[in-house]
């Protein structure tokens, strides 16, 4: 599955601006390996929208502390945690 740049928006919550992209309408699900441009990203997790809040942002400050960049995809409910191959 691949994306445009101009397909990112960001992802506001608990002070972090996540990149993202929207699919909530009828897109099939997210796959395990996606593009945006050049860059590639490998799937990690799913989260329910109702309630991430309890421990994602959490999660993805310990990620990117690990240098790890995180892209969000939006579907109805719920958020697909990815992260950006080396």
């Amino acid at each position: 599955m691949e994306f445009e740049l101009e397909d990112l928006d960001f992802f506001l919550m608990d002070g972090l601006s996540v990149p993202e992209i929207r699919q909530t309408t009828g897109e099939p699900a997210p796959k395990v390996e996606i593009k945006v441009g050049e860059q590639a990203y490998r799937y990690d997790r799913s989260v329910p929208i109702k309630g991430h809040s309890a421990h994602l942002p959490k999660y993805l400050r310990e990620q990117m502390a690990a240098g790890k960049q995180p892209l969000l995809i939006e579907r109805p409910d719920r958020l697909y945690v990815y992260f950006q191959e080396a």
